[in-house]
């Protein structure tokens, strides 16, 4: 075989084995087929489910794939999602009537049905993935370095802050409560006023804070998964999709059906690169902090509640509640009730 052969061959071997790749990979992915039906135990009842969505969140992961898989059509029902911001955002359009389903703690859910609002959780959603951040030139190295410093949470019930807290005091004594400076905001506006200075550490999203250590003016103080061990606390989900329990009872194939589209909409994220992307611009991250997010939340999405779920969360409660106290948490007891597995 003479070498210019042997190059066209090699050439083209190169081309089959890309080409080959490729197939691989697009049969990977799960494809919209037209007419795929769901089975019948998942199938909704042709109405709306209004899915409130944080812009910035993790969360507004799902319903993108949903859409562009058309997954509510599959399985029955017609998407429409409602942005909000944060849990208060999301407790009002659902006392309003604008909303069914949400992404809130599990201590959200408790504390609203302790104030008597009929709301339930139905899935989890995501393990402990946030993060504490501080400027890659920050003198604060850990929690106790917060001390009379500007801290930014998204809210003073957040279980986050909730845990830092709890962690400050055992381990250093003092409350970040009384002794920082807290300032509440969405978590955009967090990350603006940390970018412009105005900050000197701050909750953030597990969704923005790889791209913010990608560029290299930003490192975390901690994240709070790491906190949740040394605290001794079940790595239970701290993220549960919340319903109207008014809506839950009246439509129970429209929440069976959107739990299931949910769940198949995790199934895609694990081996569709593209969605992340494509998601990732969408919200303008950092293409760099795209790949270790989506690396990360592959691992934390969770799809179901296992038999345990309910009794971790309960002892994640009952130890935040011995070390923090209840104005801590912004709760004395877990309802009963406040989760179910019937809908899954």
């Amino acid at each position: 075989m003479s070498a210019e052969m042997y190059r066209c061959s090699a050439s083209s071997r190169t081309a089959l084995l890309a080409g080959l790749a490729l197939l691989c990979l697009f049969a990977a992915v799960p494809q919209a087929k037209a007419g795929e039906v769901a089975p019948a135990a998942y199938k909704g009842d042709g109405g709306k489910v209004r899915l409130l969505a944080n812009p910035a969140g993790t969360n507004s992961f799902i319903p993108f794939v949903m859409q562009r898989y058309k997954l509510d059509s599959k399985y029955g029902f017609e998407l429409q999602v409602v942005p909000a911001v944060n849990p208060q955002a999301m407790l009002t359009a659902v006392q309003a009537g604008g909303a069914e389903i949400g992404n809130v703690f599990w201590s959200d859910i408790a504390r609203w049905r302790n104030a008597g609002v009929k709301v339930i959780g139905i899935s989890p959603m995501l393990a402990w993935a946030d993060f504490a951040v501080v400027p890659e030139s920050s003198s604060i190295r850990t929690l106790a370095d917060l001390k009379g410093k500007k801290l930014g949470v998204t809210s003073r019930n957040s279980l986050n802050f909730v845990v830092m807290r709890a962690m400050a005091q055992r381990n250093f004594g003092f409350d970040l409560e009384k002794e920082a400076v807290i300032h509440e905001g969405s978590v955009s506006l967090l990350r603006g006023l940390l970018e412009q200075g105005q900050l000197d550490a701050s909750e953030m999203y597990n969704s923005l804070a790889p791209a913010m250590f990608a560029t290299g003016k930003f490192r975390p103080l901690a994240q709070i998964r790491e906190l949740i061990v040394q605290l001794g606390l079940p790595d239970a989900p701290f993220l549960l999709y919340m319903c109207d329990q008014n809506y839950a009872a009246a439509h129970p194939a429209n929440v069976r059906a959107y739990l299931a589209a949910f769940r198949e909409a995790l199934e895609i994220l694990k081996v569709d690169d593209a969605v992340w992307l494509d998601r990732g611009r969408e919200m303008k991250l950092d293409e760099q902090g795209i790949v270790p997010f989506r690396d990360a939340a592959r691992k934390d999405l969770i799809g179901k509640f296992s038999p345990t779920t309910e009794a971790e969360i309960r002892k994640t409660f009952d130890l935040l509640l011995a070390t923090a106290g209840s104005g801590v948490l912004g709760l004395s007891e877990m309802p009963a009730g406040f989760m179910t597995l019937d809908y899954q």
